[in-house]
């Protein structure tokens, strides 16, 4: 336990460098909300006293940072308590950390390129290699990584061009992988 705090804490240390030293701003937004908004989760309520109004606790500060941007922030992020009010099980806590970071005038080339030289970096902070184990496998954080476009990943996947198929065969490759398909 005390590991994964110490590592939860270079990590974030390692990210907020990396965002700095690229120029991005950190900013704080609102966590108490007078109206939800930037995700479909449900909030949890609360009372302003004060105020007597209902507030509600984000499930996200997107909305926020986007208007920094659309007010002339060319590249903000923030660490971000978030809190949905959902299930509860080994992956899902309703109280969560999550980085989000919006940037102007950039790509999604440019997204891939600063993802891979972040997680680069944070996997050499953490573990001082590239190369990380997990359980009996070693993954590779080396920049760069393999790129595959989405149709060609699903082709590798189940060896069917789904361009060239149709909807009745699609579903069932779908069944044939356990993918769930509604009507």
């Amino acid at each position: 336990v005390k590991d994964t705090f110490l590592k939860r804490s270079k990590m974030i240390n390692c990210i907020r460098e990396y965002l700095n030293n690229l120029h991005a701003l950190e900013v704080d937004t609102p966590v108490l909300q007078s109206i939800p908004g930037g995700a479909t989760a449900r909030p949890f309520t609360t009372h302003h006293n004060a105020l007597d109004v209902p507030f509600y606790l984000r499930i996200a500060n997107e909305l926020y940072l986007k208007r920094l941007i659309v007010g002339g922030f060319d590249f903000v992020y923030e660490f971000s308590r978030n809190f949905r009010n959902e299930g509860i099980d080994r992956t899902h806590n309703p109280e969560f950390t999550v980085l989000e970071f919006y940037v102007a005038y950039k790509d999604y080339f440019w997204m891939m390129n600063f993802t891979e030289k972040l997680m680069e970096k944070i996997a050499v902070a953490l573990h001082g290699s590239t190369e990380v184990p997990f359980g009996d496998k070693t993954i590779s954080f080396k920049a760069p990584f393999k790129r595959i476009g989405i149709m060609d990943a699903i082709q590798q996947a189940t060896g069917a061009d789904v361009n060239a198929i149709s909807e009745d065969d699609l579903r069932a490759i779908c069944k044939k992988h356990h993918v769930e398909v509604d009507n």
